[in-house]
Parts: structure tokens; C-alpha cells; sequence
């Protein structure tokens, strides 16, 4: 079974170099788009980028980039994490805004912070340097280095920090999960009984995704901290860490659904879907051993809800919006898909998480499903998509996309 996945592995890492670009403009560093096979920044001065037209990135994005630099190792790249975490530090302001999407010659999606990732990619890659690395991690991790992250971090306290301690998007989009359900919230309420029907509370809404990413970002940091002998910042950001960890269990489990799920302040309801952010703890590995366990049984592996045959579904399949439609749409704008269909990044990170509570086997038939459905890209098409129908495999956006793709690199070793 595992060597029907090594023409996928090898096509990573004859492709994965070809997303790796030179130092430009902004940029002072190697950084990375998510497409291969493309000039960086080629859409610059377009009013429409590529993505929206053609399905490819020409950008750096913010996880696209981290997940594809902690991997990169076994893709024959070493040490990109450090260049790309150098490069969002470099563009960041005063107030420790960074930017989410980032360019040689223009800033995209302007506004939006780029997402928790930062401090766990760096510490990873300190973590598992090999020792002709030695010298190199020590010099990337400086205080001056570390004062960035700080204040990158203490920008998501300020700015996305609820009142109750969990924290929140900006928007939809800026969680990286374009139409997320569980933030744009679905209501059964007819245009005559609700004037806001337009409006998406997805800026309020206490996320599962945005909690569980900064408790490990905070724990990450807080590792750095200790790194550099900074054993105050440690403790502090390691009591952070498990704050938000109790805060998320404590608020944002569902008993029946036996899931996590999002709530909305304002009008103090849950957001009661079955959406693969809600599945964010156990990827993580920071839910409970107890909780996880139920999570997985009753939905990761539960072919009624998650576990399709082409890949774990972005959005239930028991939820009456279920779709594998190519798009999605947020407001008027059309989107990536993420109400359905099978995406690499999903799968892999459930299988991360299956792995920490010791179920392997239960991660190998997750991981089989998506794998097969890249391995038929490759054979039809080849090339690769951003995401596949969950039902028939069949590729849906965005050809020739590595970005998180590349995680199927720890799925085929995973197989094997």
C-alpha cells in the first residue's frame, strides 16, 4: 500500500523547490507561494490577483508558508522556516501587526494579522535542527528576534483577545478559512424577520480555531523564551498557554455534538455546526485525553459526519450545507470552499493530532482517503489541486498548489 504513494512523494520534492523564490523587494529573504511553477508576485499591480482568475498564489501566505517550511526538511529545503519567519518580522509595524499575505512589491489583504503560526514554526524548526544546524539555530534566535515576536503576540492580546479570554478573528478570511460556517454562522431566520441577514458576525464570534492556534503560539513562545534564559516570559507565556487551553474547555465544548464549537458573545449562543475548525484541539493535541477521544470516535471517524472516501470533509456531511462545489462565496466576493471538500491541510492536521493520542492506525485509514485522491490528480492531470470532492476525489480549485499539500509528505511516511 505504501509504495502506491511514492510517485506523489517524489512529485512534491521535484516540485517543492520551484515555490522557493530569491530575496526581493520587501522581502529580504527566501520566501515561498503556495502555487509552483510561477513568477512571485507577477499580479502585484492587478486589481484582481491570479488567485481569484486562475486558482494561482503568487503570494506568500502566512500558514501556507509555515506548514510548507516545517516540512520542508524532507523535501530536501532546510532551514526555510527561519527565512520565511524573518520575512513576516521584517514587514512588521509598530502596533507587532504583521501582515497575513505579503508580496515582493505590495501587501495584500491589508489589515489582516497573519495567523498564529509563527513562534511554533520557529521553535519546530529549532527543535528538530540536525546538528550541522546547530550553530545556525542559535544565531536565529536572538533577542532582538524574540522582542518581534513578543510584540506580535501581544498585538492578537490587544486586538483579538475577548473579554472572557478566548480570542476571535478579524474576519472571516483573515482565519484562513474562507467560508467557514461556523464563523459566517448559519440562521434559519426569514429577510422579513431579520434586517442583519447581511451581516456575518464572523469578527465577534469566539472561534475554536483562533484559541486553540494562539494557546500553542503562546506555549511556543514561551518555549523560545526559555531558549534564550528569558525564565520569566517563560512562565508567563506558558501560564497564557494553559489559560486559553482551560478557557476552550471550560466554554467551548458542545456534549452533544461531542465536538468544540464557536460562541457568540453578543447574543450569547453557540455556533452549533459541525465544521473541521471544531476538530482544532485534537489536531493540536491540547484537548482533553477524555474529550479527544469522544471527538474522534463520534466524528472524525464517523463516516456519517467526517471520514468520506476521498478524504476528511471541511464541513460534515451530515450538515444540511454540505457542498463540494469548486467555490464558496463570502458577501459577494467568490472564495475558496472549505463547506465540504477534502483538503490536505485537514487531514493532516487530524492525523498529527490522531498520532499525539497514540492512534496510528486510526490516522492511517484518515490519511488513505486524501492520498488517493492527490495520487488520481497526479496520474489524470498532473499536477495537484488546492482541494478534491470528498465523495468522488475529483480535483476542484487551484491547480498546481503545493503550500500544505506538501504535508502529504508525513502521510505517505505515516503509510509506510
Amino acid at each position: 500500500m505504501a509504495n502506491n504513494f511514492q510517485n506523489l512523494a517524489d512529485f512534491l520534492k521535484a516540485q517543492a523547490p520551484t515555490c522557493v523564490h530569491k530575496p526581493d523587494g520587501e522581502l529580504p529573504y527566501r520566501f515561498v507561494t503556495p502555487s509552483f511553477g510561477v513568477t512571485a508576485g507577477a499580479d502585484d499591480k492587478a486589481d484582481v490577483s491570479e488567485r481569484s482568475t486562475t486558482g494561482h498564489y503568487l503570494q506568500m501566505y502566512d500558514w501556507d508558508a509555515c506548514f510548507f517550511s516545517q516540512v520542508s526538511p524532507r523535501l530536501g529545503l532546510p532551514a526555510l522556516a527561519p527565512d520565511v519567519v524573518r520575512n513576516f518580522l521584517a514587514l512588521q509595524e509598530n502596533d507587532g501587526h504583521i501582515p497575513r499575505t505579503v508580496s515582493p512589491h505590495r501587501i495584500w489583504d491589508k489589515g489582516d494579522q497573519a495567523k498564529p503560526f509563527l513562534c511554533q514554526t520557529l521553535e519546530r524548526h529549532l527543535k528538530t535542527a540536525g546538528k550541522d544546524d546547530a550553530e545556525q539555530a542559535e544565531n536565529i534566535l536572538t533577542d532582538a528576534v524574540l522582542t518581534k515576536l513578543h510584540l506580535y503576540l501581544q498585538y492578537f492580546e490587544k486586538n483579538r483577545r475577548h473579554d472572557s479570554g478566548l480570542y476571535h478573528w478579524r474576519n472571516v478570511l483573515e482565519s484562513g478559512v474562507d467560508d467557514n460556517l461556523a464563523l459566517i454562522y448559519p440562521t434559519e431566520a426569514a429577510k422579513d424577520e431579520n434586517t442583519d441577514l447581511g451581516k456575518f458576525p464572523d469578527g465577534e464570534i469566539l472561534a475554536v480555531d483562533a484559541s486553540a492556534y494562539i494557546a500553542c503560539e503562546f506555549e511556543a513562545f514561551a518555549a523560545l523564551a526559555d531558549r534564550l534564559g528569558k525564565q520569566e516570559l517563560h512562565s508567563e507565556y506558558q501560564k497564557k498557554a494553559d489559560g486559553v487551553k482551560q478557557l476552550i474547555e471550560e466554554k467551548l465544548w458542545d456534549k452533544e455534538l461531542n465536538m468544540y464549537v464557536g460562541f457568540y458573545p453578543v447574543d450569547k449562543s453557540y455556533v452549533r455546526v459541525r465544521s473541521w475548525t471544531g476538530l482544532t484541539p485534537v489536531c493540536m493535541g491540547i484537548a482533553s485525553p477524555e474529550r479527544a477521544k469522544l471527538c474522534i470516535e463520534t466524528n472524525i471517524l464517523s463516516t456519517e459526519h467526517f471520514l468520506r472516501p476521498f478524504g476528511l470533509t471541511s464541513y460534515a456531511a451530515s450538515e444540511r450545507l454540505y457542498n463540494n462545489s469548486p467555490r464558496g462565496l463570502y458577501g459577494r466576493a467568490m472564495v475558496s470552499n472549505w463547506q465540504g471538500p477534502a483538503w490536505i491541510l485537514v487531514s493532516a492536521l487530524v492525523c498529527r493530532g490522531l498520532v499525539s493520542y497514540g492512534r496510528s492506525a486510526d490516522a492511517k485509514e484518515v490519511a488513505q482517503g486524501v492520498l488517493t485522491s492527490m495520487r488520481m490528480d497526479l496520474e489524470k492531470n498532473k499536477t495537484l489541486h488546492e482541494n478534491y470532492d470528498a465523495e468522488t476525489g475529483r480535483p476542484l480549485w487551484a491547480p498546481d498548489f503545493m503550500s500544505w499539500n506538501s504535508l502529504a509528505i508525513e502521510l505517505v511516511e505515516l503509510m509506510n
